[in-house]
This record gives C-alpha cells, structure tokens and sequence, in this order.
C-alpha cells in the first residue's frame, strides 16, 4: 500500500476510455492494483472520492444493485456504510466523486469523469441507496 507519489489526478485520463486497474494503479503510484481493487477508493490526504461500479458482478461477490440509466448512476453503498458519510457530506466538503464503471465483471472499467450526488436514502441493515448525476455524454 506504499505510495511512490502522493498525486491522484484524472488530467491524463480521457472520458469514455477503458482503463485497467493495473494501469491506474502505476498512474497514481500505487505499488500494485490491490490498492484500489475495492468498489470506494479514497486516497489519503485528497479530497478525492473514487468509484469502481460493476453492473454484473461476479456470483461470490454482493450482489449490489448498481446501474447507469440515462445520464444518472443508481448505487448502493457499501454493505458496512463505510464510505456513506463521506459520500453524502461530499458536496460541503469540496470531495470529487470520480466514476470508472463497466457492464460486467474481468472487463476494464469506462471513465465517466467526475459525478454529482443527488439523492440519497440512508439504511442502517441494508445498504444505503444513491443517485449521481453524470455529465459525461449528455452533451
């Protein structure tokens, strides 16, 4: 989990490009991928908030319902809520929320760019439910 440098930027990344996470991983300066293999990522020391959303998941893994339907992602959260708060609290403290997502599981992960929280339903024995605005290609 040891960092080679402490940035986490998205400027040499391209919207609708499929990325690996091993690719990734050597961009930010990971020493390996498992450092972002998990669904929310958020970096040490940036107000960064990533998001690796697969639609059709593996059978070992939760089955979270989470899908892209026009320009709007419906997710659930984390099944232990770890990441809810910051996610909801993302708007007042400057967070970015990027999304990388792809249809099914062993496929790269499409970029979609930076995306705006806007519902949210809290559940405290269940995953919470969330709803994010994507700008990209809706232009």
């Amino acid at each position: 989990k040891i960092r080679i440098n402490m940035e986490i930027n998205f400027e040499k990344l391209k919207l609708g490009i499929e990325y690996e996470r091993t690719f990734l991983a050597d961009l930010w300066g990971y020493k390996g991928h498992q450092a972002i293999s998990r669904g929310v990522v958020t970096p040490t020391g940036t107000s960064k908030i990533i998001l690796f959303v697969t639609k059709e998941k593996q059978s070992s893994s939760i089955q979270y319902n989470d899908y892209i339907k026009g320009n709007t992602l419906f997710w659930e959260g984390e099944d232990k809520h770890g990441s809810d708060n910051r996610i909801i609290n993302s708007g007042k403290e400057k967070d970015e929320i990027h999304l990388f997502y792809r249809e099914i599981h062993h496929t790269p992960f499409v970029y979609y760019g930076e995306i705006f929280l806007k519902e949210y339903k809290s559940n405290s024995n269940q995953p919470s439910k969330f709803s994010f605005s994507i700008e990209y290609g809706s232009h």
